[in-house]
């Protein structure tokens, strides 16, 4: 079969890596394709590609700027923003805070004035929907579609915004060509944008997700298929690259010591910084009245995405302590892969705040723990997914609200005290692997994919009548929705300009410093 597999930048492939490899090896043709305007396809992919030859590497047509695909996406960030002041909503600040801030200011002063008003806030949406299906944005893609004639058009992560995959999996459905939306990761069906129509499937991890999916998305249940989770696929039944003494060598810490992994979140944007409460947290083990925590191995990963906030950072004054590594992208080629693993295969406990390396901890056998603390409580309990992992009955972590406690949970796990191994267990079953512990679910998600093409494609989905009366009184609203945003890419880019001058400048006076202080 044909494939258009649709994600958003190159940081998705890694999250259907196995799923591409595997479908290619069943001989079938992929079209790997992403967003035009983002940077090259990172040495990952390429090697993927080079690998699987099956697999063609593409980007989708140009929409940004497009006047029609402007103005749909600032209605789509209107009805985020509603999205966010729902009930179910009222504890998670930082989600409304976030869509506050990109929404127009318009769906602001009416969200605010409606925000008690349920039925009110609801006719709003509608409108909104009314408005954002007119512009029409979908028929960038017909002629697009027609020239691929995919079999079926899988879309990853398709719910954030300012993205072409929803006018993409639009047209697929106008077109009647079959369509699958694909869950990326755990949060973004309870904190990402909501659908505004049904794909033909949607590939979900669990039974979790797929109560997310029918509830807040609108998704028929018959149309949502568990597939387990396949980014998780590949920490099942590996073995480290590395013995704990070569690895301990090779980071600087002692192997006859316990050690404590702490894998750091990318925590939700203004958050505070988390690499000053990692130094406090570390010197409160160095200060705890456990003697094991006080000379066990301190073992910190920063976040791929928050690796700027680690460069005047100094964990040198705390001994058997390691920050690693301080470069580099999310875990995608295989030693970097291989680094991770070992890092958590090698950790006796594993600590964070809000991260999927939690998943994988569990995943490996290892007890995880958090702190709750005041300053992430937006990024930790502000959040509906996070909530999965605490869960008394299917959660995995270790939660205390102090350092203290904390220091005295941890210490029981590094004594042995933790027996939470069945706990552990049930939640990789249920959360990862609901189809059974030994079904990967790459197989289950290639299976399900082909299953799905032996069906008769679905019906076109006409464009209803009224949106062609609706589109012609949009069109000066859709040509200053395109101006404003090239005026926001300029700005942008004067800023960015502005900075590089500012850090050349910088650099000049300092060398000009050092030379004249040279004897």
């Amino acid at each position: 079969m044909r494939i258009l597999f649709s994600v958003r930048n190159p940081t998705y492939v890694r999250h259907y890596d196995s799923v591409l490899r595997k479908l290619a090896e069943r001989g079938h043709d992929v079209r790997l394709v992403m967003r035009p305007g983002t940077r090259s396809w990172p040495a990952s992919v390429l090697t993927l590609a080079r690998e699987c030859p099956a697999i063609q590497l593409s980007t989708l047509p140009e929409a940004a700027f497009n006047h029609w695909w402007e103005l749909a996406s600032r209605f789509r960030h209107s009805r985020l923003y509603l999205r966010f002041l729902k009930p179910e909503y009222r504890g998670t600040p930082g989600l409304l805070a976030r869509a506050r801030a990109r929404a127009p200011r318009l769906a602001v002063h009416l969200g605010e004035w409606l925000g008690i008003h349920s039925a009110l806030r609801r006719m709003l949406v509608r409108v909104i929907d009314v408005l954002e299906q007119s512009t029409r944005s979908a028929a960038t893609f017909h002629q697009y579609l027609r020239d691929q004639q995919p079999d079926v058009v899988v879309m990853t992560p398709l719910v954030v915004l300012k993205t072409a995959q929803l006018d993409l999996a639009r047209a697929a459905m106008e077109l009647g060509v079959r369509n699958v939306f694909a869950v990326a990761s755990w949060d973004h069906l309870s904190s990402k944008t909501e659908l505004t129509f049904s794909p033909q499937r949607a590939f979900v991890w669990n039974e979790v997700q797929k109560e997310e999916v029918v509830q807040w998305h609108g998704v028929a249940a018959d149309d949502v298929i568990v597939t387990g989770s396949q980014v998780f696929d590949e920490w099942f039944g590996r073995t480290p690259s590395t013995t704990r003494a070569d690895f301990c060598a090779r980071i600087g810490l002692r192997a006859d010591r316990p050690i404590v992994l702490y894998v750091c979140s990318s925590l939700l944007e203004g958050s505070v910084p988390e690499a000053p409460f990692v130094v406090r947290w570390a010197q409160h083990l160095r200060a705890s009245r456990h003697a094991l925590l006080r000379d066990s191995g301190i073992l910190v990963r920063p976040h791929f995405r928050r690796r700027r906030e680690w460069r005047d950072v100094n964990l040198g004054g705390l001994a058997n302590t390691a920050c690693w590594p301080l470069e580099g992208e999310a875990p995608a080629d295989a030693e970097a892969k291989a680094d991770y693993f070992d890092s958590l295969y090698h950790a006796d406990a594993i600590v964070g705040l809000n991260t999927s390396a939690m998943i994988e901890g569990a995943i490996v056998g290892r007890a995880v723990h958090t702190v709750l603390l005041p300053e992430f409580t937006e990024s930790q309990e502000g959040t509906i997914h996070f909530h999965y992992l605490l869960n008394d009955t299917h959660g995995v972590l270790h939660a205390t609200r102090s350092l203290d406690e904390h220091a005295d949970d941890l210490a029981a796990t590094l004594e042995g005290r933790g027996g939470d191994a069945d706990r552990r267990a049930r939640f990789v079953r249920t959360f990862v692997r609901p189809s059974g512990l030994e079904i990967p679910a790459t197989a289950r998600f290639v299976d399900e994919l082909e299953q799905l093409v032996r069906q008769p494609p679905p019906a076109p989905v006409a464009v209803p009548p009224w949106t062609h009366l609706i589109r012609p009184v949009l069109w000066p609203f859709a040509l200053a929705a395109s101006a404003k945003a090239r005026q926001s890419r300029d700005a942008f880019r004067r800023q960015k300009r502005d900075l590089l001058i500012e850090h050349r400048r910088r650099k000049a006076a300092d060398r000009s410093t050092s030379a004249r202080h040279k004897p």
